[in-house]
């Protein structure tokens, strides 16, 4: 209580705050509206993290490198990004690396250099050219590897079908030693 000069006595509360009780059960429903934003927020990141690992498994894999056919671009033990669904990426196209799922579960990780309807290159010529010709044919890759040296790709097989790609390489992740 307060005594003015006139001798009157006034409240020291303000009139315009609630008693401490009522300020105290105002901060806990407020808390736990906030604490019900906090849980919602996170409820909806945690939904569009799902579905953006929902969106990875069903367009992509991750395949290891296993040879020495593709270096220097790929080195043996790096791991690949390759997407079954590469139309998200464009065709596939010349200079394109490629998956290719052959029969008995083997495969080969390869760059296209022609394309069905195309002459090979002649640099890319080998053995399995006196077999097909010159030209690859329609619905067909002709792929090699980078280390022409330790690779067994289309010249020594031929051209592949294009069946046969299980998919297109859209990046790589190699560990720093």
């Amino acid at each position: 209580m307060r005594y003015d000069l006139d001798g009157s006595v006034e409240s020291t509360r303000f009139e315009s705050q609630p008693p401490l009780q009522e300020r105290n059960e105002e901060a806990i429903m407020g808390w736990s509206a906030q604490q019900s934003r906090r849980i919602v927020r996170l409820f909806v990141l945690l939904i569009i993290f799902g579905l953006f690992a929902l969106i990875f498994a069903a367009n992509f894999r991750v395949v290891v490198i296993n040879g020495h056919s593709m270096e220097p671009t790929y080195y043996h033990g790096e791991r690949v990004l390759m997407t079954w669904n590469y139309w998200l990426f464009g065709p596939i196209r010349k200079g394109d690396v490629v998956v290719i799922d052959l029969p008995g579960g083997a495969r080969l990780i390869k760059r296209v250099v022609a394309l069905g309807g195309e002459e090979v290159p002649r640099q890319y010529w080998g053995p399995a050219i006196w077999r097909m010709g010159t030209r690859v044919p329609p619905n067909y890759v002709y792929v090699v590897g980078d280390n022409l040296q330790q690779s067994e790709d289309s010249r020594q097989h031929g051209a592949f079908p294009l069946s046969w790609v299980e998919g297109k390489i859209v990046g790589s992740y190699r560990e720093i030693p």
